[in-house]
């Protein structure tokens, strides 16, 4: 029997390439979007081109890129039109009770018509993340983080239990990050947001168990997502397999005044975070772990992936070294 998955937060980043992977390996597919009546399979595309290009820097200073190849797997570029066309995108705004407990009734009937049977797996993705400090961050601002990344999670979990929970089989993967387990810098809010969607996600596993519902949470450290198109506005030209971009103007336009107390320091964060941004993995590698812990008999309640570096520097620091020193080497790396 062909399962079928919901993702969310479907139409950018890690939801758009865990919809077209999961696609490309013959699931059925829903993903949602806070507008679907706005998603062009041309633009979904190009988004998903962009998020897979690998970049290098071609200077000591790393401010200048270089696009080098596409990553995306040969099949899967063959077949990127029609695998999108696979997917079905529906309407969701994760902090509305209304508009989420609305798509998942019409995401159910939908997958009961197509195939049967209800949705097996939900991916919940959408999240949301901001630059700055504690203090000078809008209260606004650390509400509506938590809003998307812990309670819109919530709030799309409890609508689809009753169907799982009825079917008494199902699985939940839950989207958190590395930034998690150890705070970022001036992305306070971010941490905080997603080490209680960590937290909240071990309690969960626990309550589901005699229903037969996997729960489990994925850890990404830096992926190379959509930042590229949105924030550093990095453009590849469509006539040429090779495109570079200088990256300076974005580290100098940050979004902090001059006059902050804190600008030196954020500064400092913004650069590093940015530099190692444009050069992490591809969503799909991300993706590739997904559809193993779909796979899994028994998939463990958290996975931490990312590049190498970043899973080793965390394992390390929180296994072997004393808080003090843990800040200690964050500072370092952070420039502080």
């Amino acid at each position: 029997m062909r399962k079928v998955v919901l993702v969310t937060g479907a139409s950018s980043g890690l939801g758009l390439s865990h919809a077209v992977y999961l696609a490309s390996k013959g699931y059925t597919v829903f993903g949602t979007s806070r507008d679907s009546s706005n998603i062009k399979l041309e633009e979904l595309a190009s988004i998903y081109r962009r998020d897979h290009t690998k970049w290098k820097f071609t200077d000591k200073e790393k401010l200048q890129l270089k696009a080098v190849k596409s990553l995306i797997p040969k099949r899967i570029e063959r077949q990127l039109p029609e695998l999108l066309e696979k997917i079905t995108f529906f309407s969701m705004d994760v902090t509305s009770n209304h508009s989420v407990q609305q798509a998942i009734n019409e995401i159910e009937n939908t997958s009961k018509q197509l195939s049967g049977h209800g949705i097996d797996v939900l991916i919940n993705n959408a999240g949301v993340g901001f630059f700055g400090s504690v203090e000078e961050l809008s209260l606004k601002s650390w509400e509506q983080s938590f809003d998307v990344n812990l309670f819109g999670t919530i709030r799309v979990i409890k609508a689809v239990l009753p169907f799982m929970r009825e079917r008494k089989s199902g699985q939940i993967i839950n989207t958190s990050s590395l930034g998690g387990l150890i705070s970022i810098p001036f992305q306070t809010h971010y941490s905080a947001s997603k080490a209680a969607l960590k937290i909240f996600t071990e309690g969960l596993r626990t309550e589901l168990k005699p229903f037969n519902i996997k729960v489990s949470t994925i850890l990404p450290g830096d992926i190379n997502t959509n930042f590229n198109r949105n924030t550093l506005n990095l453009i590849q030209d469509e006539k040429s397999e090779i495109a570079s971009t200088n990256i300076k103007k974005i580290i100098e336009a940050i979004n902090i005044s001059p006059e902050s107390p804190y600008y030196q320091q954020a500064k400092n964060v913004w650069k590093v975070i940015i530099q190692n941004l444009v050069v992490s993995p591809p969503p799909i590698s991300i993706s590739k772990k997904v559809g193993q812990i779909i796979k899994a008999k028994n998939p463990r309640v958290n996975y931490r992936i990312g590049g190498f570096d970043q899973v080793l520097f965390l394992f390390l620091i929180r296994r072997f070294l004393t808080d003090r020193i843990t800040n200690f080497a964050i500072e370092k790396y952070y420039g502080l």
